[in-house]
């Protein structure tokens, strides 16, 4: 009986997952729940990024359709221009400072 490469992988990966499973479990409720949330957090990164490489295959088809099949200049700006607008907004939206925090022991005013 031979054991391939894909019998190894999976072997070792059952394990770690185990011995993850093990130490969550060892360290109470409060690292439980931590993990949890740890977890959770992972999964909905990983399903935004998933949304966003969606998202932007869809755009930059579409803007290789209109390129590709028009000579019109009005169509190329419409197609590339758009996208590049909500583009700046988001980044823009993502580079503003809305609010400002106040540390522990400040008063209501944010000062000592």
């Amino acid at each position: 009986m031979s054991v391939s490469h894909g019998d190894v992988v999976l072997v070792a990966l059952t394990a770690l997952a185990g011995l993850g499973a093990l130490m969550a479990f060892r360290s109470g409720a409060r690292g439980a729940y931590r993990v949890a949330r740890q977890t959770q957090e992972v999964t909905r990164m990983g399903a935004t990024l998933g949304r966003a490489l969606a998202v932007g295959a869809v755009i930059v088809g579409v803007q290789w359709a209109v390129v590709s099949f028009t000579t019109d200049p009005r169509a190329w700006g419409v197609i590339l221009g758009v996208p590049a607008l909500f583009a700046g907004s988001a980044l823009a939206r993502m580079f503003t400072v809305t609010e400002l925090v106040r540390g522990p022991g400040s008063d209501r005013r944010g000062w000592r």
